[in-house]
C-alpha cells in the first residue's frame, strides 16, 4: 500500500503534526512494534492477524515492522492498514508456492477472509499500461500513475506486468488494509476521550484508503473492456478462469459492504462529536472537526462511480456474473 505517495495529501499530513495527542507515545523496538501490531490485529481485525500469522510461518518471521513509519505506538496504529496490505501480497505469492511448489510462478492465491482463498492460475495477459494509455486524463485518479500507467517510466509492479491478476492482487490487499483501518474505530472508542483530535487521526487513515475500492474496480473493468476489444483470446481465457471471476465478484461485494459499514460508523462518530459540541462539517474533499481537517477525497470516488454506470462497464459486470453461473465451485480451499 503505497502510503508514501501522499503528494496530494500533504496538507493533511502537515495538519497532523498539530493534532497528535499524548496517548501511548512510548518508543518501541522492532520486536515490540511487531508485538503491538499483533495485539491490535488480534483484537480489532482477526482477519488481518490470520494474514500475518500465515505469512510469518511461510516466510519464517517476516520483518513486517519495516512498514511502520516511525517508532511509537501511534506510528504502529497509523501503519496497521499498510502492514496488513503488504503482508497480503506476501500471502498471495507464498501460499501459492506452498500449494503449487513446482509451478508457483503461474499462480496467485487471493485471500478473502473466513479462512477461504482462491487459488488462481494465470492465463495470457497484456501489460496494464496498454489499457492505461487510453484512460482519459480526467479519470486518472490518485493511484493511476503508481499502478496503471506512467508516461515517464514503465511500471514494474505486478499491477502492470501481471495485468488483471496484478490488479486483483492490489484490490484484495487494499480491501484488507482498509478493513483494518475501518475497524480501528473500536480502539479509539476504548482508548481515547473521543475528541475532535482523536477522530482526526482515524478519518485521516480511513479516507486515504477507501477510494481504492472504486479505483481498482474501475481499473479491472477497464482492463476487461479493453481486452474484449483488442485481445479477444486473452479476454475469453480470463472470462473462463472461474476462480478469477469469483474473486472479482467476491472482493467487489466485500468492499462494497465494508464501505456501507464505514458510512454507518462515520455517522455515529459525527453524532457523538456533535453531542460534545464539536463542529462537524463534511465536504467532498474534507472532513472538518472543529479546527482539524482530514482529507475526504470523495470527488474522485464519485467521479469513478459515475463513470462505471456507463453501458460498457455495466455490461462487463453482467458478463462476469454470467460467467460465474458457469463456474465450477471446486476453486475454494481451506486455509491450512
Amino acid at each position: 500500500m503505497h502510503k508514501l505517495c501522499y503528494c496530494k495529501w500533504l496538507t493533511a499530513i502537515v495538519l497532523s503534526a498539530f493534532c497528535h495527542v499524548s496517548y501511548a507515545q512510548r518508543t518501541l523496538q522492532p520486536k515490540e512494534k511487531r508485538t503491538y501490531a499483533v495485539e491490535l490485529l488480534k483484537k480489532y481485525n482477526p482477519e488481518g492477524w490470520k494474514i500475518l500469522r500465515q505469512v510469518d510461518s511461510l516466510a519464517f518471521h517476516h520483518p513486517y515492522d519495516q512498514y511502520v513509519e516511525g517508532n511509537t505506538e501511534f506510528d504502529v496504529r497509523n501503519s496497521l492498514g499498510t502492514i496488513v496490505h503488504e503482508m497480503n501480497h506476501g500471502y498471495a505469492s507464498l501460499l501459492a508456492g506452498k500449494l503449487k511448489p513446482k509451478d508457483a510462478q503461474n499462480y496467485m492465491c487471493y485471500y478473502l477472509g473466513s479462512d477461504e482463498y482462491h487459488l488462481v492460475k494465470f492465463t495470457d495477459v497484456f501489460p496494464t499500461e496498454k489499457m492505461g494509455r487510453n484512460i482519459p486524463k480526467n479519470l486518472r485518479t490518485f493511484r493511476f500513475d503508481t499502478y496503471i500507467y506512467n508516461p515517464k517510466e514503465s511500471i514494474a509492479l505486478a499491477s502492470n506486468t501481471l495485468g488483471i491478476y496484478g490488479l486483483m492482487d492490489e484490490w484484495v490487499a487494499y480491501y484488507h488494509g482498509t478493513l483494518t483501518d475501518v475497524n480501528m474505530n473500536c480502539w479509539y472508542e476504548e482508548n481515547t476521550p473521543g475528541n475532535a483530535e482523536d477522530w482526526y487521526d482515524y478519518f485521516s487513515n480511513v479516507c486515504s484508503a477507501i477510494n481504492a475500492h472504486q479505483e481498482f474496480k474501475f481499473f479491472c473493468l477497464s482492463y476487461l473492456v479493453y481486452a474484449q476489444k483488442y485481445y479477444p483470446q486473452d479476454y475469453k481465457a480470463l472470462m473462463q478462469n472461474h476462480e478469477l471471476v469469483e474473486t472479482f465478484l467476491n472482493v467487489n461485494e466485500l468492499f462494497t459492504q465494508l464501505i456501507k459499514k464505514y458510512e454507518k460508523t462515520k455517522e455515529k462518530i459525527f453524532a457523538d462529536l456533535r453531542a460534545k459540541g464539536v463542529k462537524v462539517v463534511e465536504e467532498d474533499e474534507w472532513i472538518y472537526l472543529n479546527r482539524f481537517g482530514a482529507g475526504n477525497y470523495l470527488t474522485e470516488y464519485k467521479l469513478l462511480g459515475k463513470e462505471m454506470q456507463k453501458p460498457a462497464y455495466q455490461q462487463m459486470l453482467q458478463n462476469l456474473k454470467g460467467a460465474n453461473k458457469l463456474a465450477m465451485h471446486g476453486s475454494f480451499g481451506r486455509q491450512q
